[in-house]
């Protein structure tokens, strides 16, 4: 939620009021994150890396 600012006229705030009744799907919400992720930044992208091989497996039963 946010707070909507910068309306000057009577028809702005009633734009930007009827926007409350907006829903969105998984999809596009799933799609607006995709495409407003933000790179990894140092040093986060470096542990992910030097820790990549160090990292267990997931666990898995044996066969009967």
């Amino acid at each position: 939620t946010s707070v909507i600012i910068g309306a000057k006229t009577v028809a702005q705030l009633e734009d930007n009021l009827g926007a409350v009744k907006l829903r969105l799907t998984e999809e596009e919400l799933e799609k607006l994150n995709e495409v407003s992720a933000l790179p990894p930044e140092y040093p986060g992208w470096m542990l992910a890396r030097q820790g990549a091989g160090r990292v267990p497996k997931p666990f898995e039963k044996k066969k009967a």
